[in-house]
């Protein structure tokens, strides 16, 4: 039996309830819990970041959510 993943935006709602506010910029409220949060958020999605990608997957998924 496959694993369901989480929605967008289930996603959006979850990091929102967490304390992320898509408004502001992501180094503004960045912590590391919050930021460990997001990845896994992004891993339940199953999100993932180009390779050459140079910043976090939590920097990159919440620029992704931003636009959501």
């Amino acid at each position: 039996m496959a694993k369901k993943k989480m929605s967008i935006a289930d996603a959006k709602d979850y990091a929102k309830g967490y304390g992320w506010d898509f408004s502001k910029d992501f180094y503004e409220q960045n912590t590391a819990s919050k930021s460990a949060e997001l990845a896994a958020l992004a891993k339940l999605v199953g999100y993932k970041k180009s390779a050459s990608a140079s910043g976090s997957t939590a920097r990159y998924f919440f620029e992704y959510l931003k636009k959501k």
